[in-house]
């Protein structure tokens, strides 16, 4: 088994993560900021406990070891009944805790029932100070430590000693300090975050909608980073110079347009006063030919003009495509599941449908027309019967002037621009035109536009 380097195993790792990882910049960048803070945090409390908190607990732990020490010798010294009532109430007034001496034995030892630093470190203070048979409980409740000492082979004394002495009471303060800082971080965190990315939403909104064909939103530049205010100022600039080429692009295409169709005009006058002949019938035929592609070709570079989108119907578009094609006696059903109020520019989504359907029933002898509307997109399938187009040739029928009719025939072959205008419709709008077998055996031409 080959083994992976270094890299590779990193890329694997960081390829995991980010499949398992928020699919939003804000996420993201929240946990890039989260994740660190609490770890500092973590690390802090840690270093407070085990430093600090086990220091301070296992000095106060030796004080009251010597405390019980104290108390023994007191006993030691003065073992009368009288002298044991004083080293009692002098117990519990002085040193809060609360002695008992009893006849007896203390029980074997054992380790307390549940982990407990302040027991651990009795537990060590006791083995290191007192030297003396003991049992440690530390489940008694009460916030109270209990310790049993054996002080002669049948003299036993109880302590019940109070958690207050053994621990430090800046803890809790502590704990709620942490917790409010980090409150506070996180706030300023989320708000600053959230102040930095409303730019580059409005960055997305904008693309989106300049994708898709439509008016782009007006957004603000004042606030975020100065790359991302240079990226917004260079994406409106692009809009503007895209808008500018469309216009120029239009403003030309009309004057060409003005410019060809003067002289045809003027070859099918001359034409008129022609006698009747078949080379004036064929010059005829060809000059009418030449006006039908320069009309496809204008179409092709006019794209959709200067139409604006709007909430359509996609279905009376549909119905009308289907209703023109039937004038001219052919086959055509329309059919559509769900919503199809779209916004879209309806009168270049009426030329591509047109275009569709007219190469449909140009090679085959009906056509189906069917829309789909899903979460994200409306699919349009338009299907003939046809002969269909061969897979390794779906690609190439896009390009512009690409017919599989090799003769020049505008009857037989078209102008080889009616896939081309779709396609460039359809992506216009932020969708796109793809081919596929169809069920009624010709070609399947399938238009997702966005919604």
């Amino acid at each position: 088994m080959k083994r992976r380097s270094a890299r590779e195993l990193f890329e694997a790792v960081a390829t995991w993560v980010d499949r398992r990882s928020p699919q939003t910049l804000f996420a993201r960048a929240l946990i890039i900021i989260v994740v660190p803070m609490l770890l500092l945090q973590a690390l802090s409390a840690w270093w407070f406990y085990s430093q600090r908190g086990d220091n301070v607990t296992n000095r106060l732990a030796l004080l009251v070891v010597r405390d019980l020490r104290a108390l023994i010798a007191l006993h030691d010294q003065f073992p009368d009944a009288d002298h044991r009532a004083w080293i009692v109430d002098h117990a519990r007034t002085d040193l809060f805790t609360s002695v008992r001496f009893r006849p007896g034995r203390v029980p074997p030892f054992r380790s307390p029932e549940h982990f407990d630093i302040v027991a651990r470190e009795v537990q060590g203070a006791l083995d290191a100070d007192l030297r003396k048979p003991y049992y440690l409980d530390n489940s008694i409740g009460g916030d109270q430590l209990f310790v049993e000492i054996q002080l002669t082979p049948d003299t036993v004394m109880e302590a019940y000693i109070p958690y207050l002495r053994l621990t430090f009471g800046s803890s809790f303060a502590y704990v709620l300090a942490q917790v409010g800082l980090a409150l506070v971080l996180f706030g300023l965190a989320i708000w600053f975050m959230r102040r930095e990315l409303v730019p580059i939403e409005h960055l997305g909104v904008a693309a989106e909608a300049l994708g898709k064909g439509r008016e782009v939103p007006d957004f603000a530049f004042s606030g975020g980073t100065r790359e991302v205010r240079n990226t917004a100022i260079a994406f409106r600039t692009m809009g503007i110079r895209l808008r500018r080429s469309i216009q120029q692009r239009t403003e030309m295409l009309a004057g060409v347009s003005h410019d060809l169709r003067t002289p045809l005009t003027r070859m099918k006058l001359s034409l008129a006063m022609l006698p009747d002949s078949p080379e004036a019938k064929e010059l005829g035929d060809d000059v009418g030919d030449m006006e039908r592609m320069i009309e496809g070709y204008l179409a092709f570079a006019r794209g959709e003009g200067d139409e604006e989108t709007a909430p359509s119907d996609l279905s009376d578009i549909l119905e009308d495509v289907a209703a023109g094609a039937r004038r001219d006696n052919a086959e055509v059903a329309v059919t559509w599941s769900g919503d199809m109020n779209v916004e879209l520019r309806p009168i270049a989504i009426k030329r591509c449908i047109t275009n569709l359907v007219s190469n449909a029933l140009r090679h085959g002898k009906r056509a189906a027309i069917h829309a789909t509307r899903g979460r994200t997109s409306v699919e349009i399938t338009v299907d003939d019967n046809g002969p269909g187009i061969p897979e390794e040739r779906y690609e190439d029928v896009f390009r512009p002037f690409v017919r599989l009719d090799e003769s020049r025939n505008i009857d037989t072959g078209g102008s080889g621009l009616g896939l081309t205008i779709a396609r460039d419709i359809a992506r216009s709008h932020g969708g796109d035109v793809t081919l596929a077998k169809s069920p009624l055996g010709g070609l399947r031409v399938v238009v997702r536009l966005p919604v």
